[in-house]
């Protein structure tokens, strides 16, 4: 396990344990053998700078493994993913608002991995949050740039 760097996933959200990877890499005590298991793997922080040989990876947010099953698979790259974000990040830096409440509209209609993330990118401090409905409610940051 490098201790070095800590590798920063492509979503954050709430409680993100990229800060205390290091705390966490110094006191775990694992050879590396067996499988690493996350019920609840979140951003994935903490098992992309484990980075162990096998482990199954669980959440019960759908979009979050929707987004990771497609980068697993290769049907996300950071090509697409650059593509769709700057494509959408130059609508929302003209439209504000009303075009991240029209993407998330469009994202509670199909549930695409990709408009996940532009949501998580340009919400209220990267917040997830559903209503009892199932939809995605979180408000826009008020900052378009990001």
């Amino acid at each position: 396990m490098n201790n070095s760097k800590v590798l920063v996933p492509p979503i954050k959200c709430q409680g993100i344990k990229t800060k205390i990877v290091p705390f966490i890499k110094e006191k775990l005590e694992w050879d590396g053998a067996g499988i690493w298991i996350e019920p609840f793997v979140g951003t994935g922080v903490v098992a992309f700078n484990i980075a162990p040989q096998r482990a199954y990876l669980c959440d019960k947010n759908q979009y979050i493994i929707a987004l990771y099953q497609g980068i697993q698979n290769g049907t996300i790259t950071s090509h697409i993913v650059r593509e769709f974000l700057e494509f959408h990040g130059e609508k929302l830096r003209q439209q504000g608002a009303v075009y991240y409440k029209e993407m998330r509209d469009k994202f509670n209609e199909n549930g695409d991995p990709l408009h996940f993330l532009f949501l998580n990118r340009s919400d209220f401090n990267g917040m997830i949050r559903f209503n009892r409905h199932g939809k995605f409610n979180v408000p826009f940051c008020q900052k378009p740039n990001r």
